[in-house]
């Protein structure tokens, strides 16, 4: 029987290791033998929760709330002492290039590989952006590097050992540990967001919540941001960072499109979502179609949370959308995180400028050429309103002299020839309000 097990087990390996249409999450893994099982997304106890929430959100139409929820990242480099750009640490580039894939892929931002015309596809209203403070409040890349000296790390057994070489306050934060995983079979996992565990007389919790001190996410090296083909090694398929925006979405309480159940008449493979047709499992590769468990009706494939190649990827859902913006307002584990944190803005990579209240600022970015690199920095027109001045910083808090001009609504800011790297900026209005940017020199 050990032997029957083993032999098994290897070529499961090797099938993995040359397959590259074969996504494998250890998300629903890592929590399925936890006591806290109940009280995470897909657990009775949650779910209901869950559903309380959104009834009594309703009747107080919070529910309705469409505001921009921006999250604070840091992301934890976990090396082996290569120098940057090679293995697991990975160049800041690489870095920026996955927030920009998260910001696209929850924005559905027209002109980019997250839109979609999928009538149930949504803007998610939620965007990502690197730190510009660390916890003491010093300025901050939101990049963070260790040299761990190790040549990778087991999925599960080494859980707690990637996180403590280097996490930030979860309560604060989202944390992403870029590391190299052992094997070919696991390629990211994240943590669930729990529940206060004294919400059901019914289900008593007697175990231990995982150490939500360490909460976040966990991303192989070589499926982060937009990989080099050079550097995707055995997943190519994986290289547009769909990854990390899968994994953030079980991180907000979403589930696997089917599930995780076992076929379309498995009462349990659900994942509470009613837009999303039922799947009886997931769907690999990249196929022109797959039907699910409702005749007549095609699987969502391009969902974010099926298992299909990168670029297949485009969808999240509208109940996907409300489900995770519940959690964010209200998990014990999501709701501490300050999703309006004026410090921490996306200035996204279009030359469409974001509508804005008045008085407000809008940042619209000029396509980038090889002897420019600028944005315009406008006000919202108001009469007596305007720009007084603009002063942009090294991460050391120096002032670094970049190419302004102005009129009294917008600043035109070249930063052609300042070095690779963010920028902390301050933005001056004549009525004495203050507005703290930052500017990502890629």
């Amino acid at each position: 029987m050990i032997f029957l097990f083993s032999a098994i087990l290897y070529f499961s390996q090797i099938q993995l290791a040359f397959s590259q249409e074969f996504r494998h999450c250890g998300t629903p893994y890592l929590h399925q033998d936890t006591t806290s099982k109940l009280f995470s997304p897909g657990g009775r106890i949650f779910e209901k929760w869950l559903a309380r929430i959104e009834r009594n959100e309703v009747a107080r139409i919070n529910e309705n709330d469409d505001s921009i929820y921006t999250i604070p990242v840091v992301v934890h480099v976990l090396h082996k002492g290569e120098p940057i750009g090679a293995g697991a640490n990975i160049t800041d580039a690489r870095v920026m290039s996955q927030i920009n894939i998260l910001n696209q892929d929850y924005g559905k931002f027209p002109g980019t590989p997250g839109n979609n015309n999928n009538p149930v596809g949504v803007d998610t209203r939620i965007r990502f952006c690197l730190a510009s403070n660390d916890p003491q409040g010093n300025p901050s890349t939101g990049i963070v590097r260790v040299n761990t000296f190790r040549e990778d790390f087991q999925f599960g057994t080494d859980n707690i050992a990637i996180k403590n070489f280097s996490h930030w306050d979860s309560s604060r934060y989202l944390n992403i540990w870029v590391v190299d995983l052992a094997g070919n079979q696991y390629i990211g996992y994240a943590q669930y967001p729990s529940i206060e565990p004294s919400w059901s007389d019914l289900y008593p919790f007697t175990g231990s919540i995982p150490d939500i001190n360490l909460d976040g996410i966990v991303i192989r090296h070589n499926v982060f941001g937009n990989v080099p083909p050079s550097q995707s090694g055995v997943f190519p398929a994986y290289n547009k960072g769909r990854t990390a925006t899968h994994e953030i979405g079980h991180y907000f309480g979403l589930l696997h499109t089917w599930g995780d159940g076992f076929g379309c008449d498995d009462p349990n493979g659900t994942d509470y979502c009613d837009d999303t047709p039922k799947q009886g499992t997931n769907t690999s590769g990249c196929p022109s179609s797959s039907m699910s468990c409702i005749s007549g009706t095609k699987a969502m494939i391009e969902n974010y949370l099926d298992y299909t190649n990168d670029a297949c990827m485009n969808t999240f859902s509208a109940d996907q959308k409300k489900r995770m913006r519940i959690v964010i307002r209200n998990s014990k584990s999501r709701k501490s995180i300050p999703i309006k944190d004026t410090s921490c803005v996306v200035v996204p990579d279009t030359s469409k400028p974001i509508p804005a209240k008045k008085g407000e600022l809008v940042f619209r970015q000029i396509a980038p050429s090889a002897s420019n690199s600028s944005f315009i920095i406008e006000l919202e027109p108001r009469d007596t309103i305007f720009i007084n001045s603009v002063e942009v910083y090294d991460m050391v808090g120096r002032p670094v002299n970049v190419l302004l001009s102005k009129d009294e609504k917008k600043v035109y800011l070249n930063y052609t020839y300042i070095p690779i790297g963010v920028y902390p900026c301050i933005i001056r209005a004549s009525d004495g309000k203050i507005w703290r940017r930052k500017i990502i020199r890629r």
